[in-house]
């Protein structure tokens, strides 16, 4: 066991404490109560560690929490980034806090990915302990990724925060203690509107310019698109349209969950949609499209898989290696890093699985080996 792998040991306990605290308050993304009372603690976290903190208003609701740390050397920061909100309601904590049992802990966003922040936090803290932090770093805290950033600005203030940096650590969980992510799918909601002419069905039909028919014939097309070989989905997820049955309906609309693989697959699919649009079976009707929220994909490029080799050698050094790299088919803030030429790693978090459900958990020895990891990975000079 090396120095580093001691000390995080030794701190264990208070890994599992702040995990606790942060577990126990219900931060779902839209209860801003809650986002703002884990923002203080994990804010206070960071001055005390030495970093320069600050906020960002990132819009309906939420922030986003930036720390920044000083290395021995000038250049391009080490960025590690996550997320503090849950997709369980308000009084979820109440009815299931934080729980242990040897090496099991239980609770909402015990795994998806509260304990993630505190191995970040808890890296550079043994970094800093043995002096060991010669590049500057970087931790980037969003609230609203849980709902891809939908009706914020959080995705665009990642980017920002991001552009120059060396390399992304993203702490999402991993559900085995050797592996790690190399690549993810992207995801968008798109919006699709259909404009007819309303008109009454019975005295005067021909009038009218039914907008759900128009509707209907792009749904067939927009699920067409769809290539699950190629990691590619469009779903068609909710429909809306019309106001009473006899009436031609004026006005439809699609809600797209789309998925992809790649940015080139990204801007195919855009490209697709928009002409689907604006192909029309029923004349004199229009389409608007409104591109409500979006994250990039993770790609494997070779930036991405030299990170991966030097994250490789970092393990072997803590005898958890060799690491095997995931395709997750999953979406997160990874991706933002990876689209602004950040190459980055995702699943760096805690060990567990069952996300998003009451059965959800985590490995109690993970945080320490994780924690450990990272933290090997930023000392190493090649890295």
């Amino acid at each position: 066991m090396n120095k580093i792998q001691q000390y995080l040991l030794d701190h264990q306990d208070e890994m599992i404490a702040l995990t606790k605290q942060l577990v126990n308050i219900d931060s779902p993304s839209y209860h801003l109560a809650g986002i703002q009372q884990i923002m203080r603690i994990l804010e206070s976290r960071m001055n005390a560690l030495g970093m320069t903190t600050y906020q960002l208003e990132s819009g309906k609701p939420g922030t986003v929490l930036v720390g920044q740390l000083a290395g021995k050397e000038s250049g391009a920061p080490v960025i590690l980034s996550g997320h503090i909100d849950t997709v369980f309601p308000v009084g979820t904590a109440q009815q299931r806090p934080f729980k242990i049992a040897g090496d099991k802990m239980t609770g909402p966003g015990i795994f998806d990915m509260k304990p993630g922040i505190v191995i970040g936090l808890y890296a550079i803290q043994a970094l800093k302990h043995f002096d060991l932090i010669e590049r500057p770093l970087k931790v980037i805290i969003v609230s609203d990724e849980e709902k891809l950033h939908l009706a914020s600005n959080a995705a665009q203030l990642i980017a920002q925060e991001a552009q120059g940096g060396a390399y992304g650590l993203n702490l999402e969980g991993t559900t085995a203690t050797n592996t790690v992510g190399t690549s993810n799918r992207g995801g968008m909601i798109i919006d699709l509107t259909v404009h007819g002419r309303a008109a009454h069905s019975g005295s005067e039909p021909e009038k009218g310019r039914d907008a759900v028919v128009e509707l209907a014939h792009k749904i067939i097309q927009l699920t067409a698109l769809t290539n699950l070989q190629e990691g590619i989905h469009v779903n068609c997820g909710r429909i809306t349209g019309g106001i009473s049955e006899n009436i031609i309906p004026d006005q439809a609309t699609t809600s797209l969950g789309i998925r992809f693989r790649t940015l080139t697959q990204r801007d195919q699919l855009l490209q697709q949609i928009r002409q689907i649009a604006h192909q029309h079976v029923i004349p004199e009707t229009t389409t608007d499209i409104t591109i409500r929220t979006q994250i990039d994909s993770l790609e494997a490029t070779a930036t991405v898989q030299q990170l991966f080799a030097n994250l490789d050698r970092a393990a072997k050094e803590l005898g958890i290696s060799p690491l095997i790299a995931a395709n997750d088919r999953g979406s997160s803030d990874a991706g933002v890093l990876y689209a602004q030429g950040v190459p980055c790693i995702d699943g760096l978090g805690v060990v567990g699985g069952a996300a998003h459900t009451d059965q959800e958990f985590a490995s109690v020895h993970s945080l320490v080996k994780r924690a450990a990891l990272i933290a090997t990975l930023i000392c190493t000079k090649d890295a």
